[in-house]
């Protein structure tokens, strides 16, 4: 296996892990986007002609909207940072292909909850035995969408490997 191509497995096997502890705890480790950003950027040292300055943009971008989405308490800060995270792939020019899938992501993962909820409230499971996030009033596990939407994007640009 090549090391670009290393690269990106370590970095989907992250946002698999970043989905793992969000259903678990809704929680993101910092680790998971710290090493997405350093995965990244190593990425980069292996693409001649890599667009430091567009995948910088795209960076500082989802970090100033995200900023901006935590300050009015609609996501939260684990979710925020992962988004900043895989805007570090994507760059500037890819940012709106993977915040397309981002959002489809979402809404099909709220819809998939919401339908789980009304089914074991039909059902009249007591809300302690159902499993978290199908609890209701439970925060929505976003990593998830993120995750979705990060690797319908690299799907769509594959191959990134020039």
């Amino acid at each position: 296996m090549t090391l670009p191509l290393l690269l990106i497995v370590a970095t989907g096997l992250l946002l698999l892990a970043a989905c793992a502890t969000d259903l678990h705890r809704f929680e993101i480790p910092d680790s998971i986007s710290i090493a997405i950003i350093v995965l990244a950027v190593a990425f980069g040292f292996t693409q001649p002609g890599f667009a430091w300055g567009w995948h910088a943009a795209g960076f500082a971008l989802m970090f100033a909207v995200g900023l901006g989405l935590f300050a009015a308490g609609w996501m939260g800060g684990g979710d925020i940072k992962l988004l900043v995270a895989t805007a570090a792939w994507t760059g500037l020019f890819g940012l709106p292909a993977y915040l397309a899938g981002v959002t489809v992501a979402g809404g099909l993962l709220a819809i998939a909850l919401l339908a789980g909820r009304a089914a074991f409230a039909r059902a009249g499971a007591a809300p302690e035995s159902m499993p978290g996030p199908l609890r209701p009033n439970a925060p929505l596990p976003y990593a998830i969408a993120i995750a979705g939407g990060a690797f319908w994007w690299a799907w769509r640009s594959w191959p990134l490997i020039a």
